[in-house]
């Protein structure tokens, strides 16, 4: 069988001009539902259980970006494995900005330093948005603790190695990376016990559970007002200003550098469309500057910025952080 020369090329040329229609409808599509962006209420999975200081600052920061946005901003909280699990379902989501990540250094940094192997990609599963505050970590203890100094404390770990006992959110959490920098920097053995979620750990730690907890200034915070906490020392480089009488690790252990500081933020599905990304970015910025007040005086240090720079910070502590914490963070 012979075919006509005229028609193959005509028909070659009406395929290759559906096809560019195609795509062009695709484009224009894409970019109609950015400019319309949002249309229907929004999912923020926090990856940790209700009542932890991420969670606190999730829904703080939801509340005034819903204003922003003109649609509701639901917290969805989905804890387990340090993170992991919340952190895989924003992953594998649409990319289409319906479904935010109120993420952490511990999704970033932290677990690939203990997980051998991840759902999720710390860099390619996401972009980045905005980075949130800075959340400074204290050492605290029972205000009844015999401990009022960290050099007390130290001290006592050192003549009874295994003995005291220290609360976290979970393997992987900010508060375990805190506890274990501690433990390194120190030269002591305490003994790590892993709760689901910040919530349940400082429920333990209030009733006597375990000796002290490595966490969030603006949850330790009300415990100190009410008499029930003692701060001993701050993980930040530098003493905060609303509790300044609160000395740093890096004072009390003479470890010039210290910085147990961890970091929140939001991020996206990998090839969520930059007009949607930028959107999020400006409705950040404002729910940041509208808490300023409440977040500063919970001991929060406020950061925002651009996709780009909570991008850069992801890369360069994957290459610094991650492999110093892999030395010191046993693997579950």
């Amino acid at each position: 069988m012979q075919f006509d020369s005229h028609f193959l090329r005509n028909n070659a040329l009406g395929v290759l001009r559906a096809a560019l229609a195609g795509a062009l409808l695709l484009v224009a599509g894409a970019a109609a539902s950015a400019s319309e962006y949002p249309d229907h209420p929004i999912k923020m999975i926090v990856p940790f259980p209700p009542g932890g200081a991420t969670d606190v600052v999730s829904r703080l920061l939801a509340k005034s970006m819903s204003e922003q946005l003109g649609q509701p901003i639901v917290i969805d909280n989905r804890a387990g494995a340090g993170a992991v699990i919340g952190s895989e379902a924003v992953a594998k989501a649409e990319p289409d900005g319906y479904t935010l990540l109120s993420s952490t250094a511990g999704v970033h940094i932290v677990n690939p330093a203990i997980y051998a192997k991840l759902p999720y990609d710390p860099q390619k599963s996401f972009t980045p948005v905005s980075q949130f505050v800075a959340a400074p970590l204290t050492l605290a203890v029972l205000a009844n603790s015999p401990f009022k100094t960290v050099q007390e404390l130290v001290a006592y770990a050192k003549a009874h190695p295994g003995k005291l006992t220290y609360g976290t959110a979970g393997n992987g959490s900010s508060l375990h990376q805190s506890g274990e920098m501690f433990k390194d920097a120190a030269g002591v053995n305490i003994l790590h016990v892993p709760y689901k979620g910040a919530g349940p750990a400082m429920n333990d730690f209030l009733g006597g559970q375990v000796d002290m907890m490595f966490s969030y200034v603006g949850s330790i915070l009300p415990g100190v007002k009410s008499g029930r906490l003692r701060m001993l020392a701050v993980g930040s480089p530098k003493r905060l200003a609303v509790i300044a009488d609160v000395p740093t690790i890096a004072e009390a252990l003479n470890k010039p550098g210290y910085d147990s500081d961890t970091w929140t933020g939001l991020v996206v599905p990998a090839k969520t469309p930059a007009a949607i990304v930028n959107r999020l970015n400006k409705a950040a910025a404002f729910a940041l500057e509208q808490n300023r007040p409440y977040l500063e005086s919970s001991g929060y240090v406020l950061i925002g910025g651009t996709p780009q720079q909570m991008e850069e910070r992801i890369a360069t502590e994957l290459k610094t952080v991650t492999p110093l914490l892999a030395k010191i963070m046993k693997t579950p």
